[in-house]
């Protein structure tokens, strides 16, 4: 159900294939901070979806989680009207939740990409001055 959404940042120090990077290096660097507002971009792409593929998708972002800091942040979003889940019976294993956008959600996700732009710019800014100090040490 989710486009694969990789992160180019990676660790070549920590190893281990995953769905996103069959080569081994896994996607790090990304604060826990950032959790909701790529579990947002996730829940965007598509009009349902399952917690292990919000999962997925945000660690194809970049960031490091484990499956119980998925589902606390989901409950979180779930009782703050931003998603509703329903339970869904599977063929092939236990039942799955599955969780959509409320409208209220809808206006997270513009929220979301606002709040990953301004931290972006911030970053960026900081690591310009920073390459320049560094620059400017080396002559």
């Amino acid at each position: 159900m989710i486009k694969d959404m990789t992160m180019t940042t990676t660790d070549p120090t920590q190893t281990g294939p995953t769905r996103a990077d069959p080569t081994g290096q896994r996607k790090t660097g990304l604060h826990r901070r950032f959790l909701r507002p790529l579990l947002f971009l996730a829940l965007d792409q598509n009009e349902e979806t399952y917690g292990y593929e919000l999962a997925e998708a945000v660690r194809d972002y970049g960031l490091a989680i484990d499956m119980a800091g998925v589902y606390r942040e989901l409950r979180t979003m779930e009782q703050h009207d931003l998603l509703l889940s329903r339970w869904e019976a599977s063929d092939e294993g236990p039942d799955r939740r599955v969780y959509t956008l409320t409208d209220a959600g809808h206006d997270g996700v513009h929220h979301a990409i606002t709040s990953l732009r301004t931290a972006r710019d911030l970053l960026s800014a900081a690591l310009t001055g920073l390459e320049a100090d560094v620059g400017a040490t080396r002559r």
